[in-house]
């Protein structure tokens, strides 16, 4: 019985001696060598990519653009997100991973010419794009309340949800004192 008793405690002994020297080890390494290879995650969001991989290179943290995406909030080349999450101890020469935007989405403005007001409309809102201001302009080539041209122009490149400007014709320019009169009065209503 003794002899067990014997046995049990130094067993014990050892156990207690194994866990102490398993988890003081790894506390002293951790405090020793840990902390001097860590850094903190810094907040890169809403920055430039440029300024955050400049950032990071600082810190001896890497930078990759994982995704790139459409936002219309967020500026291109600005960041989005990231992983890790700032304010967390990490590695040094870690890689953070980045989701950037690329901006609002792009659309190429459809050609508007020789459309009525309301076709010009309907056109827009199937690009995604919106009406904006209407301007009357007479013109010797387009018939009246037709589109003589939109701003911007056909083709160009702009944000989605955009207002574009159309100029829509009064038709021929006659100098009788009737067209005058007409003249007069559309410009007394603007």
């Amino acid at each position: 019985m003794k002899k067990l008793l014997s046995l049990l405690i130094s067993l014990g002994i050892l156990l207690m001696i194994f866990l102490l020297a398993f988890f003081g080890t790894d506390i002293v390494m951790k405090i020793v060598v840990g902390h001097r290879n860590e850094v903190r995650v810094p907040d890169l969001g809403n920055m430039h990519f440029d300024v955050a991989r400049k950032k990071c290179k600082k810190i001896n943290l890497y930078l990759k653009e994982i995704e790139l995406v459409n936002n219309e909030d967020i500026e291109k080349n600005y960041i989005i997100s990231q992983n890790p999450n700032p304010a967390i101890m990490t590695k040094k020469n870690r890689t953070i991973e980045v989701v950037v935007s690329n901006g609002p989405a792009m659309i190429r403005t459809p050609f508007l010419e020789n459309l009525t007001v309301l076709q010009a409309k309907l056109k827009l809102e199937n690009t995604g794009l919106h009406l904006g201001e209407k301007i009357y302009r007479y013109s010797e080539e387009v018939t009246k309340d037709k589109v003589i041209y939109s701003q911007p122009m056909a083709e160009e490149l702009i944000a989605k949800n955009s207002e574009v400007k159309i100029v829509v014709s009064l038709g021929k320019f006659s100098n009788s004192s009737s067209s005058k009169d007409k003249w007069k009065n559309m410009l007394e209503d603007q």
